[in-house]
């Protein structure tokens, strides 16, 4: 006669796949929430850690006959789909298939159960009704199997409690994860709507404040442009406002594409703009700069009556050198992108602060000089 294993056991099994997934889960939504959709080395790494709670939780068996098992290996493996999709699903079958004795019975029996959860992709369809409706169809597709193999008779009770324990502890996980993945999604979209500017969808004024301050606090030299649309009045005026919000996203989309990945742009108020570059290169800002303008200068704005409009934009270019007040370094850009107003527009101006660039490399870290 075979026991259910003790009530301990599930505990400590439960607790290490939640832990596993849910500390995996968490470290991977760093930057954004963690998803089927994430990038392809999160979902593998996902992947790989639910693969080791499979190989921990092998070692905890309920020995029916022979070599007729069950274990809580399924439930990471299940888990992964639904909150990794396949790839995340794939991998996690992959290192239990080569730690766990490669073409066994048991691992082709669990690939028959996870084969149609990957043809049926659970992960797009995830909800309550999915996720229960495929946990039971498992069950029961796990006692007609085992039950065909053993005297059922004798072992009916530790077959139908041990389905039941995995259920409940499929279950627990489930629901603690997901109610981990609405607080991510709830905490990335309230801090979203903080920091980005609804129409541009790049950041917002109180980003570039707070740019600002960081780059102040770090004494951190960087470059400054501040940019505004010629005759924006106009395009009101003449085509609405809903040309207008179209011109103004499309700018920050230009904004984007013209900058590198570790300059930061954001939307200043009103037709102003404003980029922070990483770089205090005089020859470089005036680069970007120059870029930025003949990209505007050059994009026909379609409105949605599909007249095209043509705008220019001049630009103010500076510096923020460790030292200086915020406020001092922006009203020289500001003084910068006055003066390519008063000269005519559609042209970049650099303050007189440029041609102390070079104090900036008193104040760059050492392994940033090295390099």
């Amino acid at each position: 006669m075979t026991y259910i294993a003790s009530i301990s056991s599930f505990y400590s099994d439960a607790c290490i796949t939640y832990a596993t997934l849910s500390v995996a889960y968490f470290a991977l939504s760093r930057n954004a929430p963690f998803s089927y959709q994430s990038a392809v080395w999160k979902r593998i790494l996902f992947g790989v850690l639910a693969g080791l709670a499979v190989l921990y939780l092998n070692q905890t068996r309920l020995l029916l006959a022979g070599d007729i098992y069950y274990s809580f290996a399924m439930i990471p493996m299940i888990l992964v789909l639904f909150f990794g999709g396949a790839v995340s699903g794939v991998v996690c079958y992959l290192v239990n298939f080569g730690f766990n004795g490669g073409f066994t019975l048991d691992n082709l029996f669990i690939g028959s159960i996870i084969l149609p959860l990957l043809l049926s992709g659970v992960w797009r369809k995830k909800s309550n009704r999915v996720f229960y409706l495929t946990i039971g169809v498992i069950a029961l597709y796990r006692i007609a199997v085992v039950g065909s193999l053993v005297n059922f008779r004798e072992l009916w009770l530790d077959i139908l409690l041990y389905q039941a324990a995995s259920a409940l502890c499929l279950a627990i996980c489930y629901h603690a994860l997901s109610f981990k993945e609405r607080h991510i999604h709830a905490f990335f979209s309230m801090r979203n709507k903080a920091t980005t500017d609804s129409l541009t969808h790049i950041n917002n004024r109180a980003s570039v404040d707070y740019k600002m301050m960081l780059q102040h606090a770090q004494r951190e030299s960087c470059g400054l442009m501040l940019l505004d649309l010629d005759n924006f009045k106009q395009v009101n005026d003449t085509h609405g406002h809903l040309a207008g919000d179209g011109v103004l996203a499309s700018v920050g989309a230009i904004l984007k594409d013209c900058v590198r990945d570790e300059d930061f742009v954001g939307r200043y108020g009103g037709e102003e703009f404003m980029v922070i570059t990483s770089s205090y290169e005089p020859l470089h800002i005036a680069a970007v700069a120059e870029r930025i303008r003949n990209r505007v200068e050059e994009f026909d704005f379609i409105t949605e009556s599909g007249e095209a409009i043509r705008l220019t934009i001049s630009i103010g270019t500076s510096l923020y050198l460790p030292g200086m007040s915020v406020e001092k370094a922006i009203e020289m850009t500001d003084e910068a992108l006055y003066d390519a107003k008063r000269q005519g527009k559609n042209r970049v101006v650099s303050s007189r602060l440029m041609s102390l660039s070079q104090l900036g490399e008193r104040f760059r870290p050492m392994a940033a000089k090295k390099s």
